[in-house]
């Protein structure tokens, strides 16, 4: 699997373009920073420092010492957003005439050496270009969200948890995890912005004990709520669809969730087989899920208890993380690894249930790896040479904006990264990875706005005090 299917799950798996100020200094916690998370009244000074890095790290110095290091100039900023704004142009102007973005193409099936030529997942790249146009601050009354989402209709299926079911279009057809994830991310950030979680679900600005109503101050119509009710369902504990049958006999159709008994994802129904790649966006859609007020703790309570005891599966003893057991350790991968066992710490925490401890060892253990492997300009690893760059440094984003880190290997990890990607973009405004699934300039174009819009929410500080 040189090109990663785990990539994947980049594609299925970037906020306002407004700029963050480049005369802001990290000691003011109210500046406003590129993922819309500055300016908000804080809970207590572990929040409050990490709501100050999540700005553009460095702010003047640059890495002391280093004297290949880039300098945060003046200006970096402002190319940072005319990156992103020509970006989000070319990616508004790569749909395609019926709303779409175009299948995964790919020469394989999933899990076989068999050599086809097939379209493999036909939904990922349009809910996960949406995904990426709605981070980067396209409204979703905008003409190209709308088109996109008219031709998703045909995945909408409209049921509750016992099974009663309202099928439309093409409903029987089961998304693989990475579409399903995309739609779950896509419409928590066109609904909610990344809602803010707090320690307790009481304490929570949005929060629904129902699994078939949105909160009651939410921006989900039902219709949308239900569609992410679905899909959740899918990636968890999966569904009966029941309908009339011949003669008036009844017919049920049970659906097998996604989640493997081992804890980790992979492609499709649980079989047995599971990667970190797929774990990971499927984490990432189920906490974004949760910071729209869906109750997981109703529908899933064991997910993240099981994920992350297969995270540690593939976790060697030196930190470092695989794609899957016994393969080749990464870069790449040891950012998965790391945050989606900092997403299992989080959502476990808010569900009220005890963190076991070897979690946060893990974690540790898993930065310090990452500390010394970290290169903005490759993915060391199993993909030596810079092969599956873009989505890297995404996972390496969502890494540091979940721990408030500034700095991997001593380097201001996002300045290196940006540097980086300001090189690589071409003169149409687009991103091309030549080492992943076509379409390789969608993918390439969405990791590379996720990245500098730094779209990834910090992590929950809990608070013990609150009863």
């Amino acid at each position: 699997m040189r090109s990663l299917p785990a990539l994947l799950l980049a594609f299925l798996a970037c906020l306002s373009l407004r700029p963050v100020p480049v005369t802001a200094q990290d000691d003011d916690p109210g500046f406003e920073t590129g993922c819309g998370c500055g300016g908000e009244a804080v809970e207590d000074d572990e929040e409050t420092r990490r709501k100050k890095n999540v700005g553009l790290a460095g702010q003047g110095k640059g890495d002391e010492g280093d004297p290949d290091a880039p300098k945060v100039q003046a200006d970096l900023q402002t190319r940072i957003n005319k990156a992103i704004e020509a970006g989000v142009k070319w990616l508004e102007e790569r749909q395609d005439k019926d709303g779409s973005w175009g299948p995964v193409k790919g020469n394989r099936l999933y899990g076989s050496d068999e050599v086809v030529d097939m379209e493999r997942d036909r939904t990922g790249p349009t809910s996960f270009a949406i995904y990426t146009l709605s981070k980067c601050g396209v409204k979703s009354t905008d003409s190209t969200i709308k088109k996109g989402l008219k031709w998703l209709e045909h995945t909408k299926l409209a049921h509750d948890v016992f099974g009663k079911e309202e099928v439309r279009g093409d409903a029987t057809a089961i998304l693989t995890t990475y579409e399903s994830a995309s739609i779950v991310l896509m419409l928590e950030a066109l609904h909610e912005r990344s809602a803010k979680l707090t320690g307790r679900h009481s304490q929570r600005r949005l929060y629904s004990d129902n699994p078939l109503k949105p909160p009651s101050k939410s921006r989900f119509d039902k219709d949308d709520w239900m569609w992410m009710h679905d899909r959740i369902l899918f990636l968890t504990k999966g569904r009966t669809i029941g309908g009339g049958g011949a003669r008036g006999k009844s017919r049920t159709t049970t659906i097998q969730g996604s989640q493997n008994p081992g804890g980790g994802w992979r492609y499709g129904q649980a079989s047995g087989d599971q990667d970190l790649s797929a774990t990971q966006f499927c984490l990432l859609a189920l906490r974004a899920a949760s910071q729209a007020g869906y109750p997981l703790d109703k529908v899933a309570p064991d997910t993240f208890k099981w994920a992350a005891e297969y995270c540690r599966t593939v976790q060697a003893p030196d930190g470092s993380f695989s794609y899957q057991r016994g393969k080749p350790t990464s870069a790449g991968m040891d950012a998965c690894g790391i945050g989606s066992l900092l997403i299992c710490k989080e959502q476990m925490e808010l569900m009220g249930q005890e963190v076991p401890s070897w979690i946060d060892d893990s974690i540790k253990r898993g930065l310090e790896h990452l500390d010394k492997v970290f290169d903005a300009t490759q993915n060391k690893g199993w993909h030596e040479g810079g092969a599956n760059i873009y989505y890297y440094l995404y996972a390496v984003e969502r890494v540091g904006d979940l721990t408030g880190r500034k700095e991997f290997a001593g380097k201001d990890w996002y300045v290196r990264g940006a540097e980086f990607l300001l090189s690589q973009q071409d003169a149409d405004g687009k991103w091309v990875d030549n080492t992943t699934w076509e379409p390789r300039d969608v993918l390439g174009t969405c990791f590379a706005l996720l990245f500098l819009k730094r779209a990834t929410p910090p992590v929950v500080t809990m608070r013990r005090d609150d009863g």
